[in-house]
């Protein structure tokens, strides 16, 4: 099995998947969802990249054209509630029937199954598929389904997942039924191969073709982990901010859509994706702003909870309200902050907060408030050794270390793109942290270091760059 996440994506009308092994010459089509193919939802080995693709438009105001019938999901008297799982065994009507995509082909299928509502709190209504219900869904599943949607996260014991989500990035759509709930359709998904979905965001069910559901809804898969888990718990946060996202934006460049998705399961507190954190601190050559083909969750992780514990819920809600796009929406706001911030300053400082990670230094802004990090990988600077290093465009990171006694020493860097590159120099040993340069011109600079001298002293070199072209640098410690 392949650990993979995907955001799938729907346009004309064919579905693909975004994923599958490197020049493998897979081209799929695809929706919002999560693939999950080793047995506790981490990475394996090297999968530790997950991948995406934009949600398209699919054109949610179009009008119906065809003659098809719609049908109407919502009545209140839709399926049997039942008791127990034992005693329901109730028809399958027409108004029973929903929308799915079957993922077992592809392109993915629209398809209808027979499901039936089996809770219904405040803001969630929970539905199940018939054959489903008993066997990997019971009625205690749907009554801690209710609980955390409507009442209590390990964020908040005083708010729901409904209201952290729509709290911080806004509320959802409410298009077609009149029913501010959100309704989640539980079932058994087929996998693909050697890829199992989590669950997704079908942006059909807000459209009005003829197989949408016609419901602000989640697609959640029932058949590899409880529906009441944390880890399912954090996925429905996931996918519920895609549903709010595209309510404000539709079109988010997918690597600033799946921070925001990210962040959801941080600040619900159900945080399953610190796994992904932990695989791309020990190989963090994954770019920041990938293609939706590429993305990688850890990164992404790190990059949304650093925009909200350093800016705050006013800037997450501001920024996915904001209906431009990527960076194009991000430095509007980061120029409105006392003082104004660059993005490639802000991507410089994340470097150095996942190197040091300490949020008593200084603001704050070196280190994380709720995340708990290994030490990323580092390339070793040994003194007299010189290293030529290519940084990755969009939002490539390199890290550099070194334990040498410093005394008496100086570290030289060479580049013609300092203007370009983000990089921090700093020191970390038993007395703290000292930032010792940000901000650097000329091709050569030599900084001296003696005065960081001290035993058990960490020199750390960070370098991120946030230009769409690679840049170079070389380093030497002498």
């Amino acid at each position: 099995m392949t650990t993979i996440k995907a955001f799938i994506f729907l346009a004309s009308g064919l579905l693909a998947v975004a994923c599958g092994e490197e020049g493998d010459g897979g081209d799929w089509t695809a929706g919002d969802a999560g693939l999950d193919g080793s047995p506790d939802g981490r990475p394996d080995g090297d999968a530790g990249v997950w991948t995406d693709v934009d949600a398209g438009d699919l054109g949610s105001d179009a009008a119906l054209d065809d003659g098809s019938e719609m049908i109407d999901q919502g009545s209140e008297d839709q399926g049997d509630l039942g008791d127990t799982p034992d005693d329901s065994d109730p028809i399958c009507t027409d108004d029973d029937l929903w929308w799915i995509w079957n993922l077992s082909v592809m392109p993915p299928r629209n398809e209808q199954i027979c499901a039936f509502v089996r809770g219904e709190g405040e803001r969630v209504v929970v539905v199940v598929e018939q054959s489903t219900w008993g066997h990997t869904v019971d009625e205690q599943a749907v009554a801690n389904l209710l609980e955390a949607w409507d009442h209590a996260t390990p964020a908040d014991p005083e708010r729901g997942l409904y209201q952290v989500v729509t709290g911080l990035f806004g509320q959802p759509p409410d298009t077609f039924d009149d029913d501010p709930r959100i309704y989640l359709l539980l079932y058994e998904m087929e996998g693909y191969g050697e890829y199992t979905f989590d669950g997704y965001f079908r942006v059909d069910d807000q459209s009005a073709s003829s197989v949408s559901n016609r419901r602000e809804m989640l697609h959640i898969n029932t058949l590899e982990y409880d529906p009441d888990s944390d880890y399912l718990l954090s996925v429905q946060a996931h996918e519920f901010q895609h549903l709010v996202h595209w309510n404000h934006d539709r079109d988010e460049e997918s690597w600033l859509n799946e921070a925001m998705s990210e962040l959801a399961m941080v600040v619900t507190g159900f945080g399953t994706d610190e796994a992904w954190v932990s695989s791309w601190l020990h190989d963090p050559s994954a770019t920041l702003m990938a293609d939706s083909y590429s993305v990688h969750y850890g990164v992404l992780l790190l990059f949304g909870t650093y925009l909200y514990e350093r800016l705050g819920a006013g800037f997450i809600a501001d920024l996915v309200a904001d209906e431009a796009n990527g960076i194009g929406s991000l430095q509007p706001l980061l120029s409105a902050q006392q003082p104004a911030i660059q993005f490639g300053e802000l991507l410089g400082d994340l470097a150095l907060a996942i190197a040091l990670d300490d949020p008593d230094y200084l603001d704050g802004r070196f280190g994380f408030d709720s995340l708990e990090l290994d030490r990323v990988k580092a390339s070793n600077l040994a003194a007299g050794t010189t290293i030529d290093a290519n940084i990755s465009a969009h939002g490539g990171f390199a890290f550099f270390r070194s334990i040498e006694d410093l005394s008496g020493r100086s570290l030289w860097l060479e580049s013609s793109s300092y203007s370009d590159l983000a990089i921090r120099v700093a020191v970390d040993s038993s007395g703290g942290t000292e930032l010792v340069a940000e901000e650097l011109a000329g091709e050569t600079v030599e900084i001296p270091l003696s005065d960081q001298a001290a035993s058990g002293t960490i020199l750390w070199v960070t370098v991120a760059n946030p230009t769409t072209q690679q840049k170079s640098i070389r380093l030497r410690l002498e």
